[in-house]
């Protein structure tokens, strides 16, 4: 039962959660933007083994080796925002497809650890990412002006590092504290209102998939089911490949109004997904298949039935 609430809560604290330069995590974006490199060697050629490693993401050394990769390539050339922000997905996917299973199925506290770790270190690559695309960003939201007025200099090309730095400040705070999480809810949001206005359709459409989980808390605490559904439906409706989508509206709507059978048959659908049929995001799904199989085996504590 925790591993499943941890996820829910995972999600829909990720939905309410962007923050600016905090004692706890620095990413360095209110400091020197150019700074000095800290290694030798090519950096064309540490990203394009970086990009290697990656097409093998599904076995964690691969995924874990990438990050080194391109760890080093920023370390040799810090100038590659998009390096920082391949850095930003990546750390969130060794999290989530490999660690989340240690963490949330064995109980494994060096992995939680690790778990948020690499959370932490893929927030302040993307954060660090933004400001040196966007040097209006980074001057209005170092000065502290509105968050709103920072988000203003943003354009649909920030979406990508955008999304990867909320998802991975949302887990990050979650593993931190409840009130790290809950102090920056209307960041969060605003933020996801301008993915949703500029790209709705990047990450096979997070901007609802969000927007999806973010409604089942909000108005806290029973939130607004039928509007969440709306966005779920949405983004499985336009992405029907992307099999996290399912996995989270089965977990965190589903169950809550009690619908067994549906459940089952959003999962079960998951499971029996021919893989093949999206190779661009294979490792993805196949860590979707598992958790769908982890809520499965858990739907008498799960499905909230009367």
């Amino acid at each position: 039962m925790r591993r499943a609430l941890n996820l829910g809560m995972a999600v829909v604290l990720t939905a309410t959660l962007v923050t600016a330069c905090g004692s706890s995590r620095q990413s360095g974006i209110c400091g020197d933007m150019n700074p000095a490199p800290t290694a030798t060697g090519n950096a064309d050629q540490l990203e394009a083994e970086g990009d290697a490693h990656w097409a093998k993401r599904a076995d964690e050394a691969s995924a874990k080796a990438a990050i080194a990769s391109w760890t080093k390539a920023v370390n040799v050339d810090p100038t590659r925002h998009t390096v920082r922000t391949k850095l930003a997905r990546a750390h969130y996917f060794v999290a989530d497809a490999h660690l989340w299973f240690k963490k949330e199925v064995d109980d494994d506290e060096v992995a939680a650890a690790e778990m948020l770790e690499h959370h932490k270190q893929g927030t302040n690559q993307a954060e660090f990412a933004l400001g040196q695309a966007y040097p209006a960003y980074r001057s209005k939201f170092c000065a502290r002006q509105p968050f709103d007025v920072a988000l203003q200099q943003l354009d649909k090309g920030a979406v990508a590092t955008m999304y990867w730095y909320a998802t991975n400040l949302g887990r990050y705070a979650l593993q931190k504290s409840l009130v790290e999480v809950l102090n920056q809810k209307d960041r969060i949001k605003a933020m996801m209102d301008l993915a949703q206005r500029l790209d709705p359709e990047f990450w096979y459409h997070g901007p609802d998939r969000y927007f999806g989980a973010y409604f089942t808390k909000i108005p806290f605490p029973s939130g607004d089911l039928k509007k969440s559904e709306g966005h779920f439906k949405r983004s499985v409706a336009s992405s029907p490949k992307y099999l996290a989508t399912q996995v989270i509206y089965a977990q965190m709507n589903v169950a809550k109004q009690g619908d067994r059978a549906l459940f089952e048959k959003l999962l079960k659908g998951v499971i029996g997904f021919d893989l093949s049929q999206a190779p661009d995001i294979m490792p993805e799904n196949a860590a979707e298949q598992r958790k769908a199989k982890v809520f499965l085996d858990d739907i008498d504590n799960l499905v909230e039935e009367e």
